[in-house]
C-alpha cells in the first residue's frame, strides 16, 4: 500500500471515530437538557398567601381562597393544601372549582370544618379517601409526597413537603406575629412560640419557601421572615401575606439587615406573575 493511501485511510479512520464521539456527545447533552427540563419548577403567585407549585407530573396549591387560576394539565395529580380556616386561607369553594379535574387530593388543617352540602354531588363527596386532615406536628404520606406540619401561631398548621426530592415550606399563619400596641408579655409569648417552632426544622433546607411578610406589623414586619431564612438554608423565599401592599417586598431588599440572603428573595409585583425555576 502506498505511503499516500495509508495516510487517506488514517484520515477516513479518525473522521469516522470524531463523528462517532461526537454523536455521543450531543445524545448525551440532549439527554441532560431533557433532564433539566423536566425538573423545572413553575411557580405562580395567584392571591396573598396563595400559590400553586407545578411539577413535572404533579401540582401543588396552597392556601386558594379566591383569584385567577392558571390552566392546569388535566394529566397531572393536583393536591390543594389549605393551612387553617382564616377566610383568607381557606374557602370551600376549592371542591367545586378543581372538581373539573380528574385526580385531586386534598389536604386541610384540621380546624377546618367541611360541611356535607360543600361537597354533596362532587366528586370528593363520593371519594372521601381523597380527602385528609392533618393535626399540628402531623406527618403523612400522600403518593409520592411526604408531608409534615408546624404548630401555627395562629391557627392551624404550616406544611412541610417533601416531593421528587424537592423540599417546600409553606408557613401558613406561622409567623413571628408582634403587633404594636399588644402587651409585651403578649409579644415575647408570641417570640417563643415561634422560635420553638423553627427550632424544629433549624439548619434544614427548602428549595421553595413561602413565608409572610406583613406591612401591618410596622417596623416588626419582617421579624419571622429574617429570622426563618437566618435559621434554615432556603434557596428560593417568596414573601405572601401581604394585603397587596408589594411595596413591603422591595422594603425588605433594601433593608441592610437582609443583605446576606437578598439574592433568595422573589419579588413579587402583581397576581399572575410567574417564575420557572430549576
Amino acid at each position: 500500500m502506498q505511503i499516500h493511501d495509508k495516510i487517506e485511510k488514517l484520515k477516513y479512520r479518525k473522521t469516522v471515530l470524531w463523528l462517532l464521539d461526537y454523536q455521543q456527545f450531543r445524545t448525551a447533552g440532549l439527554r441532560k437538557q431533557e433532564e433539566v427540563r423536566s425538573m423545572e419548577i413553575k411557580i405562580t403567585y395567584i392571591k396573598h398567601s396563595s400559590f400553586s407549585v407545578e411539577l413535572e407530573d404533579s401540582i401543588l396549591i396552597f392556601d386558594y381562597y379566591k383569584g385567577k387560576l392558571p390552566a392546569f394539565s388535566r394529566s397531572k395529580k393536583i393536591y390543594i393544601f389549605a393551612s387553617h380556616s382564616h377566610f383568607d386561607h381557606y374557602n370551600a369553594c376549592i371542591f367545586d372549582v378543581f372538581d373539573m379535574y380528574e385526580n385531586v387530593t386534598y389536604i386541610l388543617s384540621n380546624d377546618i370544618a367541611v360541611k356535607e352540602k360543600e361537597i354533596s354531588g362532587l366528586k370528593i363527596g363520593k371519594n372521601m379517601d381523597k380527602l385528609y386532615f392533618v393535626k399540628p406536628n402531623d406527618t403523612i404520606s400522600i403518593d409520592d409526597l411526604s408531608i409534615s406540619t408546624l404548630k401555627s401561631t395562629d391557627e392551624g398548621v404550616a406544611f412541610i413537603i417533601n416531593v421528587n426530592d424537592i423540599s417546600i415550606y409553606h408557613a401558613g399563619d406561622l409567623n413571628w406575629w408582634n403587633w404594636n400596641g399588644e402587651p409585651e408579655v403578649w409579644n415575647k409569648n408570641m417570640e417563643k412560640n415561634y422560635k420553638t417552632e423553627i427550632e424544629k426544622i433549624k439548619g434544614r433546607f427548602f428549595k421553595l419557601a413561602f413565608i409572610p411578610l406583613d406591612g401591618r406589623l410596622g417596623d416588626k414586619y419582617a421579624l419571622g421572615l429574617d429570622y426563618f431564612v437566618k435559621n434554615t438554608q432556603s434557596e428560593y423565599v417568596f414573601p405572601m401575606h401581604c394585603f397587596g401592599n408589594y411595596r413591603v417586598i422591595k422594603q425588605l431588599k433594601e433593608a441592610s439587615f437582609a443583605s446576606d440572603y437578598i439574592h433568595s428573595i422573589m419579588l413579587i409585583e402583581e397576581e399572575g406573575q410567574n417564575w420557572i425555576l430549576n
